[in-house]
């Protein structure tokens, strides 16, 4: 008698180390597919600032050898004419672009489609229910690019060219 019940004992220890290890696996792999994430965003606003800064770089060239002397407003993009701002950064696909310009949703979805190559699905608007990864809104004078789950998020400034990356770690929000 005293022997099946060492047995149960053993088998009940063996199942809960098991259990266990299981659940700390899990916990740490949650944590190392977040961080996964967050670093391709980041790597996303790499790619987006370099194609940003290769539209001016051409921008700013075709200005210097344009010999009718006519300013273009932009570039064409996929067949659409993305306009740049005074310092030749690209802003929008709308509107021509001034000092006092403010992006609207459309022009930052706009700018996610025709900078990045193959871009994954992002939905328009702060408060848009969407089952897509990314988000995408205007804040003043920027465009936000939303990790939705994650909480990372990058910002581009169309009149500076500045792009400001954000990663809202766990630790930071426990304390």
């Amino acid at each position: 008698m005293i022997q099946g019940y060492s047995r149960r004992f053993e088998f009940f220890i063996v199942a809960t180390v098991i259990a266990l290890i299981a659940l700390v696996a899990l916990d740490r792999y949650t944590l190392m597919a977040k961080d996964a994430r967050v670093l391709r965003l980041e790597i996303i606003s790499h790619h987006f600032m370099t194609a940003a800064a290769n539209f001016r770089s051409e921008f700013l060239v075709s200005n210097v050898f344009n010999s009718t002397g006519n300013i273009p407003k932009g570039l064409l993009i996929n067949g659409k004419l993305l306009h740049a701002s005074p310092q030749g950064w690209p802003a929008s696909v709308s509107v021509g672009v001034t000092e006092a310009f403010s992006p609207s949703d459309e022009d930052c979805y706009q700018l996610w489609q025709l900078l990045l190559q193959n871009p994954g699905q992002i939905a328009v608007g702060q408060f848009t229910v969407d089952s897509s990864q990314y988000r995408v809104f205007s804040r003043s004078e920027a465009c936000r690019y939303l990790l939705v789950d994650d909480g990372a998020y990058f910002d581009y400034f169309p009149l500076s060219g500045r792009l400001l990356f954000s990663a809202i770690s766990d630790d930071s929000l426990k304390h």
